[in-house]
């Protein structure tokens, strides 16, 4: 299990380029493209005691946060 957190530069970097390329459908809720975000990334989010950016995204396999490493960052 890996808990990275956006403010960490290396995955804010993978994080923004992942999240321009998934495209919003129209009339999509936000909740709704969050869960499609998860599920086509393969991880769940935890928030923090604070607002945004303090959320972490929790990858239950390293395998997943690798992908998504060596794919968007």
């Amino acid at each position: 299990m890996i808990k990275v957190n956006v403010m960490d530069p290396a995955f804010n970097r993978a994080w923004c380029r992942a999240s321009r390329a998934l495209p919003v459908h129209d009339l999509e809720r936000p909740r709704q493209y969050g869960a499609r975000w998860r599920e086509a990334y393969r991880c769940r989010v935890e928030p923090d005691a604070s607002a945004w950016p303090h959320n972490y995204y929790i990858f239950d396999q390293d395998a997943d946060y690798t992908w998504f490493m060596l794919r968007w960052g």
